[in-house]
């Protein structure tokens, strides 16, 4: 698929309004984050209709979203809007990031890295670590090796994780959790990794 027919695809899927991952509320893995007494520089990568991003600059964190989709995004701007937030939206692949601006203190990724597989998800690791600051933390959740066959998403293990951040990272934690979707829970894997000099390591 063409990264103009990428873009058409997200761009229908959130005309519809029933895209399964859009619950309107946050991961619950990723909802707590918010509440660090640190104020973050916070990215959020496939940031869709904004819900991650409203939710973390509610709480303080300085927030920017970013999406393929520009019906996703206009929505997420609304979603700000009606929540009197202060969010920064862009319209990009987030693969490149090319629109946004290092360094970010962090990453909420909900349901971003299992998109990608192979190459794909090289090079989105390769553009998070262009952004993030050093000792910035990259925070994912993505569907986990018992979800369904047919869910759609690549399924995400812990070794997954250490593959893809095995350069350059320290994984600092990787276990299960649940993942919402409109249609119910799915089996999930969350993760914490740290941006450091050198190779990574795992703890």
């Amino acid at each position: 698929m063409s990264d103009d027919d990428t873009a058409a695809w997200w761009d229908e899927a959130y005309e519809r309004d029933t895209a399964p991952w859009d619950t309107g509320e946050p991961q619950p893995a990723l909802a707590g984050v918010a509440d660090r007494t640190e104020r973050w520089r916070v990215l959020d990568p496939g940031c869709g209709t904004g819900t991650h991003a409203v939710h973390f600059a509610s709480h303080g964190h300085d927030v920017v979203g970013v999406d393929v989709s520009e019906n996703a995004v206009g929505r997420a701007r609304a979603k700000a809007d009606e929540h009197d937030v202060d969010v920064t939206f862009h319209v990009d692949d987030v693969r490149e990031l090319d629109a946004v601006d290092g360094p970010f203190d962090a990453v909420v990724d909900s349901g971003m890295f299992h998109v990608y597989a192979g190459e794909d998800r090289e090079r989105y690791v390769d553009a998070l670590a262009d952004v993030l600051a050093e000792g910035g933390r990259v925070f994912l959740v993505a569907f986990g090796p018992a979800a369904p066959d047919d869910a759609g998403p690549t399924p995400v293990s812990h070794d997954d994780v250490r593959t893809a951040f095995a350069d350059g990272w320290t994984v600092r934690e990787a276990g299960d959790t649940d993942f919402e979707t409109r249609h119910g829970t799915v089996p999930g894997t969350d993760a914490v990794v740290e941006r450091t000099p050198g190779n990574g390591s795992t703890e």
